[in-house]
């Protein structure tokens, strides 16, 4: 009963950390190529606009690939 209830939670505890999105950085409000995760990341150090804060899938989705400086 124990191991069962272990793994029930130790399953749980995962799963919570995997359904957390992702956030990254982008320069918008368009024309962004590039996705960042870190706020100031050097290749953001160009960046004539607001950078936004987005989730990791919608910048993909966006078409946008990661940074060069954070690969």
């Amino acid at each position: 009963m124990f191991k069962k209830s272990f793994l029930f939670l130790l399953l749980l505890v995962l799963t919570s950390f995997t359904t957390a999105e992702t956030k990254v950085y982008i320069c918008g409000p368009t024309g962004a190529k590039k996705y960042h995760y870190l706020e100031n990341c050097r290749g953001l150090g160009a960046c004539k606009h607001t950078v936004f804060e987005t989730s990791i899938s919608k910048a993909r989705g966006y078409g946008l690939t990661l940074c060069g400086w954070e690969d």
